[in-house]
């Protein structure tokens, strides 16, 4: 049984239903993607922010070459970031040094050449920012970023948040900084750096999981949509698994890939302080081109209230019609409080933003603005999040047929490509607790399906 249909519960189904397991995948959603679920309307496209494929891992490539099968977008990143009301390049590159205002600018320097002498205890957001970057662009952008974004205080907030957050946000190492001498070297190596590419599928990043789906459906795999599922166990196994809607089913593993919280609920554990953030999608359909070539770009002034904003045609032409665009905009909010229960008032407020930072010129070229409602986009790493996440692992620990995967199973802020790495790992672990053959090892070692290793070897 898998429990959740997004990337690392559908890649996990599809390789153990290659491998000659009998495999149920049950999603709450009507469709399937998970967190990097599409969108459609009236011929755009939208994902839940900015979705797209890249790796070092060649197991991972492997397995993203036989799922795109050619039909997909290669583009050099370009994201931003706006302060003070302009707009920078991100991760920091050598021109957007002078482009800083003049006493922002001079006081980053010094803090930058400060911080080459000093020793910080980085116990918390705050100080890894102020070890990073200094205090200037602490208080100037990082702090009402963060503190805007997470809800939460950057002093409460875990190091890990920043460790995980910016630098998946950068991905090149060689684009860290937390001195002078690592500034010059990070932006003397950006004149001469080789341009990371990204994959998309090309329709959208719906396609990848309609052809994961398709490939687990003709081996006999079984998709619920629609519809949750319950937990029930006792001594030390997960005994039953219950959809919403009625069906039983008595599994020998399950791979849950929902709210860690939320299976321990249904198991009578005490649930700990794991808290996720939720995400409300102003999808904008606009009757004109962005002025601007980003993918995405981060919003951290206090008088916006938008947090980012990503182009889908920007990663494909075909998530809009011709002369068309979208603007996918992304508020934070908890799920219940104001902003989720009455999203769709701050449709106006969300127009009025664009105007403002310039990526419409007027609502005239608006053709509609459609709100989407994301519940546990985000894990929040407060400050004692790894004692509670340790809790929480050993209170499931008990059931040894329960395996947790994906973003929100784990608790863990990751990208896709983490994902499907994460449902390699996993499902080789199974296959190779159950006893299966080194042919099977073969496969999932490199991403190609069963089938194709035993030709291969043949």
């Amino acid at each position: 049984m898998v429990v959740g249909g997004g990337v690392a519960g559908l890649v996990s189904a599809l390789l153990l239903q290659e491998a000659g397991c009998d495999v149920v995948v049950i999603e709450k959603l009507p469709e399937l993607g998970g967190l990097a679920r599409s969108t459609r309307y009236d011929g755009w496209t939208f994902d839940i922010g900015p979705h797209r494929f890249h790796t070092e891992n060649p197991n991972v490539k492997a397995f993203l070459d036989r799922v795109i099968q050619g039909d997909g977008t290669f583009f050099p990143r370009v994201s931003e970031v706006y302060f003070e009301g302009k707009y920078y390049g991100w991760p920091i590159k050598p021109q957007n040094l002078v482009q800083l205002p003049p006493e922002i600018a001079a006081k980053a320097s010094v803090d930058l050449f400060a911080n080459t002498f000093k020793e910080y205890q980085v116990d918390s957001f705050e100080t890894y920012i102020l070890r990073q970057y200094g205090p200037t662009l602490y208080e100037h952008f990082f702090k009402n970023y963060s503190l805007k974004f997470l809800g939460i205080d950057p002093a409460d907030t875990h190091p890990d948040w920043a460790k995980v957050g910016i630098n998946r946000a950068i991905i090149d190492d060689n684009a860290q900084m937390q001195n002078l001498a690592q500034l010059l070297k990070s932006t003397l190596l950006n004149f001469d750096q080789k341009v990371v590419r990204y994959l998309y599928p090309a329709k959208g990043m719906f396609q990848a999981w309609d052809t994961i789906e398709a490939m687990f459906l003709a081996l006999g795999g079984q998709v619920v949509k629609g519809t949750g599922a319950v937990l029930s166990g006792q001594n030390g196994r997960v005994t039953e698994v219950r959809t919403e809607s009625g069906e039983t089913f008595e599994p020998s593993v399950v791979i849950w890939t929902a709210p860690i919280t939320l299976a321990m609920g249904q198991l009578g554990l005490d649930v700990p302080h794991l808290p996720y953030l939720g995400l409300l999608l102003y999808n904008v359909c606009i009757e004109r081109d962005v002025p601007r070539d980003y993918q995405w770009c981060y919003y951290g002034s206090k008088d916006l209230l938008i947090n980012r904003i990503s182009v889908p045609k920007h990663f494909s032409e075909a998530t809009a019609p011709p002369g068309c665009s979208g603007l996918c905009v992304e508020v934070t909010c908890m799920k219940g409080d104001e902003r989720w229960n009455h999203a769709e008032r701050l449709s106006d407020w969300v127009v009025d933003d664009l105007i403002r930072v310039g990526l419409i010129p007027s609502r005239r070229v608006v053709h509609d603005v459609y709100v989407e409602r994301v519940p546990n986009s985000y894990p929040i790493y407060h400050k004692h999040y790894p004692q509670e996440l340790e809790k929480a692992r050993k209170s499931l620990g008990q059931f040894d047929n329960l395996h947790l995967a994906g973003r929100t199973g784990m608790f863990w802020y990751n990208n896709m490509d983490h994902s499907i790495e994460n449902a390699l790992q996993l499902s080789r672990r199974l296959l190779r607790d159950a006893g299966h053959t080194e042919l099977t090892e073969l496969a999932l070692a490199d991403g190609t399906s069963v089938g194709e290793a035993r030709a291969r070897t043949a």
